[in-house]
């Protein structure tokens, strides 16, 4: 069994074999090739002062590949009000002032543990690639001007991953910190090679785009309607960027999966299951908000898998306004791109291994 680091990670996960790694995957996903486990989240209100414990886990298989991946989260959240936005933030409480976030990569042909790593460049990648796909297919093929709204872990990978899909000549970048933003903004500039502008407010960054990505940590909208012009595609992390007038003006909407939002379970709701991205109404004591399992007038759009097969058209004119709604991670990512970290980590002799047998039994489970 091989034990990969994020620093392992970064020296073999390209943005190449990402690409290469995701489409497969939701081309098997397509064909009847591949299997999710829909994303499930344990809350254990209570245990911590102002945070909360939260446990994320999800699975996928491929049947080509011929493995089964686990990711999860142990984490401790809190959510804040910022500017009249709801911001999650998620409190390094691990030793050293760590995360914890894990992929464990299994066989399907023995059961074997194969490999297990940490979640934090494949995820960061996997989300920016999916999300570049889905412009690749929906985008104007002469969109040029990137507006990014955020400056943080997931805008950095969205930059260079958008870039792959279009000639992008500039980049606009609005986040509410100045100096997060100037900054943010001279590291992409430096990686990409083209103008990244640091811009005064989301307006300004969304004036010329003709492509606009949400990749922040809220969990309210940042998408405005009225920049959803024609010709315009718009994209998130999440499906709480986008609000419903947004989404109700795009001429064209596509989504990551049908299984719209993690299923939260609480501590003190018995098996109860609260379906939302963030529980965080609910865990407050406003209940008849989270509880309300009624699906999103979008549900019905088509996913992903069906545009990359072709099935399913990501644009048919220039002048269309298109969203593709990211709404929720799959575990066929982590085991499409955990897997292509495998073999690129065994070929270049990268990871610490350890013997399998210490993971097996010899007691009938």
């Amino acid at each position: 069994m091989l034990i990969i680091s994020n620093d392992d990670i970064e020296s073999v996960l390209t943005l190449d074999v990402a690409f290469k790694a995701l489409e497969r995957a939701y081309l098997d996903q397509a064909r009847g090739r591949a299997v999710n486990r829909p994303r499930s989240d344990l809350y254990l209100p209570g245990v911590h002062d102002g945070s909360i414990y939260a446990f994320k886990s999800m699975e996928g298989g491929l049947v080509e590949s011929k493995v089964v991946a686990l990711r999860l989260n142990s984490d401790v959240i809190r959510w804040e009000d910022r500017e009249s936005r709801i911001i999650k933030q998620k409190v390094p409480a691990a030793p050293g002032k760590k995360w914890v976030g894990l992929i464990q990569l299994f066989s399907a042909e023995t059961g074997e543990p194969l490999a297990i790593f940490p979640d934090g460049v494949v995820q960061r990648i996997r989300v920016a690639v999916t999300s570049a796909l889905a412009a690749r297919e929906m985008a104007r093929k002469d969109a040029s001007v990137l507006a990014v709204f955020g400056s943080g872990w997931q805008a950095g990978a969205h930059i260079p991953a958008f870039c792959a899909v279009r000639d992008i000549k500039k980049v606009n970048v609005f986040s509410p910190a100045k100096d997060n933003r100037e900054k943010f903004a001279q590291q992409m500039e430096q990686l990409v090679g083209i103008p990244v502008v640091p811009v005064p407010s989301s307006e300004a960054a969304a004036k010329d785009a003709d492509i606009l990505v949400a990749a922040t940590n809220a969990i309210t909208p940042v998408i405005s309607a009225t920049w959803l012009r024609s010709g315009v595609h718009a994209t998130c992390v999440k499906d709480c960027e986008f609000d419903g007038e947004t989404l109700r003006r795009a001429d064209r909407i596509v989504i990551h999966s049908r299984n719209f939002a993690p299923e939260n379970y609480i501590a003190g709701c018995g098996d109860q299951k609260i379906s939302a991205h963030d529980p965080v109404d609910f865990i407050r004591g406003n209940k008849s908000i989270a509880v309300d399992d009624a699906s999103p007038f979008w549900i019905d759009s088509p996913e992903l898998k069906d545009v990359i097969a072709g099935s399913v058209p990501g644009r048919t004119s220039p002048e269309e306004a298109t969203c593709f709604i990211n709404n929720i991670g799959l575990g066929i990512q982590f085991a499409a791109v955990g897997h292509a970290v495998y073999l690129q980590a065994k070929a270049k002799g990268l990871g610490k291994e350890i013997p399998t047998d210490w993971f097996l039994e010899s007691v009938h489970p």
